[in-house]
């Protein structure tokens, strides 16, 4: 149970560094600059992402401190729920292939920052959720992986 409770704590810190990035993300929308909150945000998930498997013990180190049954499971459970982003080194493609997932929210966003006043908001609402959303994702994924691994 203290395993569980330990991964529940890692869970809430990685969900109050993700809502503090994605302010960053939220701030950036507003500046209206084409595409500067898309470097903005790829540069925060390559950062955040992998701190966040590392939290959990997911990252390629972590994975490899493990003994051999433990990994076999970590890489089975990796698979079975289909994460490109855990227990490896990010790149700038997997980031790329994040961001097509959210395409629609991206585009909507880029339109918004160049409607007067309320599309800043607009952009900025859309940037805080759609990096939340990402990174969410990648923490809920990695609180599961590291579950399972524990569990055995």
């Amino acid at each position: 149970m203290t395993q569980h409770a330990d991964l529940e704590a890692i869970r809430r810190d990685c969900q109050q560094l993700v809502r503090k990035r994605a302010l960053v993300s939220a701030g950036a929308a507003v500046v209206p600059v084409p595409l500067l909150d898309l470097v903005v945000d790829a540069r925060i998930l390559m950062v955040l992402l992998p701190e966040i498997s590392q939290r959990f013990g997911l990252d390629p180190e972590g994975i490899d401190r493990l003994d051999a049954e433990h990994q076999r499971a970590a890489w089975r459970v990796i698979r079975q729920r289909g994460s490109q982003l855990i227990g490896i080194v990010l790149t700038r493609q997997l980031v790329r292939q994040a961001f097509m997932g959210f395409a629609g929210r991206l585009v909507a966003r880029q339109i918004a920052k160049f409607i007067p006043l309320g599309g800043q908001l607009v952009a900025a609402g859309l940037g805080y959720f759609v990096m939340r959303k990402m990174a969410y994702r990648h923490i809920d994924d990695c609180f599961a992986v590291a579950r399972e691994v524990a569990a055995r």
